[in-house]
């Protein structure tokens, strides 16, 4: 009997266009934020300040990978690692010096 090996197992399924769900969702968010935004500035001057921010981070987000992990990984592994207390271990060489 041939049993069939799955292929492709790290790429992740567009869902949206050429978009996964996860991108889309990262996208959508921040055009969310950035039509809220609108609305209540009524497109004036804070609201490009506000928005261009806004709108770079939710496409970092995105998009961007460093060495093949997320950008979101990132930035959990460095909340973790500064709200975390660090433990430093000191060992006292037995070495004699004579």
């Amino acid at each position: 009997m041939r049993f069939q090996i799955p292929q492709f197992i790290e790429t992740e399924v567009k869902l949206v266009g050429p978009f996964t769900l996860k991108q889309f969702i990262w996208i959508a968010s921040g055009a969310g934020i950035d039509y809220l935004l609108f609305l209540t500035l009524k497109g004036g001057i804070w609201f490009w300040v506000l928005a261009i921010p806004i709108s770079t981070i939710a496409l970092a987000l995105a998009f961007l990978k460093i060495d093949d992990e997320p950008l979101l990984n990132y930035i959990v592994y460095f909340i973790n690692y500064s709200l975390r207390t660090k433990k430093y271990m000191f060992r006292k060489d037995n070495d004699k010096i004579i």
